[in-house]
């Protein structure tokens, strides 16, 4: 098996700490009368709750009919949301469910997510699981989705809490993973296997997006504690391989002694590495990518990138899946779920 398709362990994630997101509510039934808004005294009261069962628990939950659920995810043409599809797929057939899952051409179409977002609320659905192209771009949508009484299951890409409250969204969980620490461990893996420090480079994602964000800012509050090491460069390359390899190329030629690059995915990242190459400078520049897709991982054992942040996708959709199912059994789990994520280098990939 494949190392991007490892299932990460459940009785870990079941140790680690259960949060609320600030814009969790209970999820009614689909056939119920549209809630109203959420009042901020009612935010208040759903921090204090939590998840009610583990994560072994929510994992192996099956459906009691034949329910129809969306999966909203971001694109096809990353293997990341490739993984959690085929995640999804299994899920269903795992859980007795049936599950349609959608996407756009690419991670700068957000208008087309909404609107695919919109159409889908016509299909007779019981439930969605949402991914985010943005934090921002499907709040009008998941509104919609809320007043038709549908549970919601926040994916991955975290909706924004404050503009989620405003328009009356109401999530039933969220399961994602921590970006400030993937960007953490890749400046504390430079910093570990580069002690004479230097000068280093980052590759956000798309301007505003709240994952690139919390990665770049993981990343360059850890390189902070670093004396030896200096952020020259931090631009946006829009999860896109051939901006990657542009902006990359520009940082090099302005930044010949350049010793390290953090990209925020890994799609990123493999633009870097042509970049790298092309400079011939393969061996001097460290490269870290994010999400552990296939490529990265065939990069990483052959030496072209020293790391990948690994998150699991297909064990998001499979929970994601259960949580759905819970809610429209009438045992909602009102949480958010962390979950876990792991810098794999060359000696973790076979």
């Amino acid at each position: 098996m494949k190392l991007h398709k490892l299932y990460w362990p459940l009785a870990l994630l079941a140790a680690l700490t259960m949060l609320l997101s600030a814009c969790v509510a209970p999820a009614a039934a689909p056939a119920a009368a549209p809630a109203a808004a959420t009042t901020a005294a009612t935010q208040a009261a759903a921090a204090a709750a939590a998840p009610s069962m583990s994560v072994d628990e929510i994992a192996a939950v099956k459906a009691d009919k034949p329910y129809k659920l969306l999966a909203v995810v971001k694109t096809l043409s990353n293997e990341y949301w490739q993984t959690m599809k085929t995640g999804y797929e299994k899920a269903a057939a795992e859980k007795g469910v049936t599950i349609d899952v959608v996407s756009v051409p690419t991670e700068q179409d957000t208008d087309q997510q909404l609107s695919l977002l919109q159409q889908s609320l016509a299909k007779g659905y019981d439930a969605m699981m949402v991914s985010p192209i943005t934090s921002l771009n499907l709040i009008q949508g998941l509104a919609d989705a809320t007043k038709k009484g549908l549970p919601i299951i926040n994916v991955d890409e975290k909706v924004d809490p404050k503009a989620a409250a405003d328009a009356g969204v109401k999530l039933t969980s969220v399961i994602a993973s921590d970006n400030k620490q993937a960007g953490q461990l890749a400046a504390e893996y430079m910093i570990k296997n580069i002690p004479a420090g230097g000068k280093v480079a980052i590759l956000e994602g798309k301007a505003g997006n709240p994952s690139g964000q919390d990665r770049h800012d993981g990343f360059a509050d850890a390189m902070k504690g670093a004396s030896q090491f200096q952020v020259v460069a931090s631009q946006p390359a829009d999860w896109d391989r051939a901006k990657a390899l542009n902006v990359a190329t520009n940082i090099l030629q302005s930044n010949p002694d350049l010793v390290g690059i953090y990209a925020a995915n890994d799609t990123m990242a493999l633009g870097v590495v042509e970049a790298v190459a092309a400079a011939g400078k393969q061996g001097k520049v460290m490269i870290i990518g994010t999400d552990a897709i296939p490529e990265a991982l065939a990069a990483v054992k052959a030496g072209d990138m020293a790391g990948t942040v690994a998150q699991y996708p297909a064990d998001e959709a499979r929970i994601a899946t259960s949580l759905a199912i819970l809610a429209l059994q009438g045992k909602p789990q009102e949480g958010f779920i962390a979950s876990p994520i792991k810098l794999l280098t060359k000696s973790d990939v076979p």
